[in-house]
């Protein structure tokens, strides 16, 4: 998978948050108000998703319907997973240390992080209770 640049993710994020293929303007609809981008610059971003594999692009009259190729999951596990082994060894417990001690992450979250772990655990069919 290759990698995307924060602004290619925030494309992406916005083309997910659409729910189904969009238009330039749907997409830039859901964009954060921070991305004050002329329409050229996201025209450009979605050639670069579309290069990468990330978007494909369908002409219907006289604009194009783009259609997300990626999974937003799949994207994200993918991610999240190489974070994980680059900046944290592999070790999900240095992550959630590093969010803790710093303040990202509330115990609050951090107790119902606990209660969706235990239940994912015990859902698994290669947990043996015997």
């Amino acid at each position: 998978m290759k990698n995307l640049s924060a602004s290619e993710e925030q494309v992406m994020t916005a083309l997910w948050d659409c729910g189904r293929p969009a238009t330039r303007r749907e997409i830039a609809q859901h964009l954060p108000r921070t991305c004050d981008w002329a329409d050229s610059t996201l025209l450009n971003f979605l050639l670069r998703l579309e290069a990468k594999g990330y978007v494909r692009p369908e002409k219907q009259g006289n604009k194009n319907i783009y259609t997300p190729l990626v999974r937003r999951v799949t994207y994200c596990g993918a991610v999240s997973a190489e974070h994980l082994r680059t900046l944290y060894a592999g070790d999900p417990r240095r992550m959630m240390r590093a969010l803790a001690d710093t303040g990202r992450i509330t115990n609050a979250e951090l107790e119902h992080l606990a209660r969706w772990l235990d239940d994912r655990v015990a859902q698994s069919p290669e947990y043996d209770y015997d």
